[in-house]
């Protein structure tokens, strides 16, 4: 690429982003403005700050000290840069290289550019400044040795953002084939939440601890009943105690020292440990093999980059969807037999809900058909499992076995509240996953409010499906009496209602267009994103009302004045069904208000990608 078409594409992703700020008005302008001017003084400031922890508190640190902090470096920036891949699992060009094929500009240019616009990340920003301040506040402070680390730090960047993009390069060409699309959007959402959660779950169960504690404790437990059974005396009581103190320190001294040796073999043989070995080793006067992994991170680097330029070759030129084989014929997809005489096969959008209208029906059966099918469902659907695992290894340790009977209900609200948490980007978004479909909606005769009436019973299935399990699960490690269990599902509704209420206003006010087979809105404004935050600031306030019968409760039962009367589950009752006519007041008006904004939800839900 020369010059004038370097200038040429440069001025071109400028121009693109200056014209999705233009669309976005002026307000979003101006908050992205305070925005970046926020992101790049906390660059400054991570920068200033990481030279002078490097220049005045690690000079004098053993090489150990200096291998940890640099892998906590490496690994919270891998996490956050993984985090962001997995906004857009399928890469997102800047440039769209099929646009360019009949220009006089090479494949491998356009290519490069587009690599090096995927490095402007917020991550990025955030993580380059920390690299660079520790390592020149280190040479500064340390040795000029430790100059290498700088160079180390850039190259072990390359690498992990060359393997990230051609991870999503490789994605991008198995995604060509869209029946394997949402699997493959599901499955590798599963492994890297479940990769994320590790470091979570070692943290609950803390193993080591446990072993280490029983052990001392059978060791003390043995020792006090010979000590009351007479069989020692009090100065061999101490004496024996004093040993077992004296073999746990050491087992704990051991401990450590071995988990440091596999801290250095670990960082050997995995190339992320690398920088740090680097690091260490140029702190005890030895640059060699930080210079050796700095060239292995180029090497690695330039491999993948190479691997992936050749896989998006290999995808613009329709390697991947233009095969030699002929295909071979199939019978009929979705063949059915003929239905008997006098049956009519509805399925499920044909059924009737009982108590409301056919058309709030309707449309409640065919959003929930809808939500099932959708991959951006099935992705909310691993936190739940992810919810289990940690509840389930909380209460499995004990900590919260000695709770109160009026603390115990707790634990159930705030599984409820957490599942209708991790609903709210689907709850508060409702019409930007309909994208084109909303104009459905709007050419609808059925009434706004049935139309909102069936978006949060979709959403009801599996709302209810997913909190139930985390409420018998409570039940069953902490059960609580009769009473307050028959008042949970209650306050289940009451919260579910409030949640509605405040989602609705959200979806109206705030809509978002979101790209098909994925969570990512297409051209994401400011201002839904502030409303949004603002929805997740109200909602603990929204739902501590349903609280207050079990503090009344709590508060009469310390002054002996319940007389055996359940008091939680009268109140609950009462206020779910205060809640249920107060719902009913305010999705009439909602209705009125979508009335009066649906034309302008369909030019935001319907709007084409960016």
């Amino acid at each position: 690429m020369n010059w004038h078409h370097f200038r040429t594409f440069v001025w071109l992703r400028w121009r693109l982003f200056v014209n999705q700020m233009a669309r976005g008005g002026i307000a979003n302008t101006i908050i992205l403005a305070i925005l970046g001017s926020g992101v790049v003084m906390l660059s400054l400031v991570l920068l200033v700050g990481s030279f002078l922890i490097g220049f005045l508190a690690l000079p004098k640190a053993p090489p150990l000290a200096l291998l940890l902090v640099w892998d906590g470096v490496v690994v919270v920036f891998i996490l956050s840069w993984c985090a962001g891949l997995m906004a857009e699992l399928q890469r997102s060009e800047a440039f769209a290289l099929d646009k360019f094929m009949h220009l006089p500009v090479s494949l491998a240019s356009a290519f490069l550019l587009n690599y090096f616009s995927s490095l402007v990340s917020l991550t990025m920003l955030l993580f380059a400044p920390v690299l660079v301040g520790l390592s020149l506040g280190l040479t500064f402070g340390k040795s000029p040795v430790l100059v290498v680390q700088l160079p180390l730090a850039i190259s072990f960047v390359f690498m992990a953002t060359a393997l990230t993009y051609h991870f999503q390069g490789w994605l991008a060409s198995l995604m060509v084939n869209k029946r394997r699309r949402r699997t493959i959007i599901v499955v590798v959402t599963l492994v890297f939440v479940l990769i994320f959660q590790v470091p979570n779950l070692i943290n609950i169960y803390q193993p080591w601890k446990g072993l280490e504690g029983e052990q001392m404790q059978k060791e003390s437990a043995e020792l006090t009943r010979a000590l009351n059974a007479k069989e020692i005396t009090k100065d061999e009581f101490k004496k024996r105690q004093h040993e077992i103190l004296r073999d746990s320190v050491a087992r704990t001294r051991k401990f450590w020292r071995d988990a440091e040796e596999w801290a250095w073999i670990a960082n050997v043989a995995l190339p992320p440990g690398w920088v740090a070995i680097g690091a260490s080793s140029a702190a005890e006067g030895n640059p060699l093999p930080g210079l050796l992994a700095m060239f292995g991170f180029a090497a690695l680097g330039a491999a993948s980059l190479w691997r992936a330029y050749r896989t998006t070759l290999r995808i613009y030129s329709g390697q991947f969807t233009a095969g030699g084989r002929t295909p071979t014929p199939v019978a009929a997809p979705n063949a059915r037999a003929p239905a008997l005489p006098g049956t009519r096969d509805v399925g499920l959008v044909g059924w009737t809900l009982p108590w409301i209208s056919d058309e709030a029906a309707a449309i409640a059966l065919a959003g929930f058909q809808s939500l099932v099918r959708a991959p951006e469902v099935k992705m909310l659907l691993l936190s739940p499992i992810i919810m289990l695992v940690i509840f389930g290894g909380l209460l499995l340790r004990g900590g919260v076995s000695e709770a109160p009977d009026m603390v115990r209900p707790l634990i159930s609200f705030g599984a409820i509240a957490m599942m209708l948490f991790t609903m709210g980007q689907l709850a508060g978004n409702q019409f930007g996953y309909d994208r084109g479909g909303f104009k459905n909606f709007v050419l609808s005769p059925a009434p706004r409010r049935e139309i909102l009436l069936g978006k949060n019973l979709a959403l009801a299935p599996l709302v209810f499906g997913l909190a139930t399990p985390l409420i018998i699960l409570a039940q069953v490690f902490l059960p609580t009496s009769i009473d307050l269990m028959v008042a949970i599902p209650f306050q289940f509704v009451t919260m579910f209602l409030i949640y509605c209420m405040l989602a609705n206003l959200l979806s109206m006010f705030a809509p978002m267009p979101i790209a098909s087979g994925s969570m990512k809105p297409k051209s994401p404004r400011m201002i839904p994103f502030l409303l949004t935050m603002l929805f997740v600031f109200t909602l603990p306030m929204a739902q501590g009302p349903t609280l207050l019968p079990l503090g009344i409760e709590a508060a009469l039962a310390a002054l002996d004045s319940t007389y055996g009367i359940p008091i939680c589950l009268l109140l609950t009752v009462l206020e779910c069904a205060i809640v249920v006519f107060l719902y009913r007041l305010v999705i009439t008006w909602q209705g009125w208000l979508l009335q009066s904004r649906e034309l302008r939800i369909l030019e935001v839900v319907a709007a084409k990608a960016e």
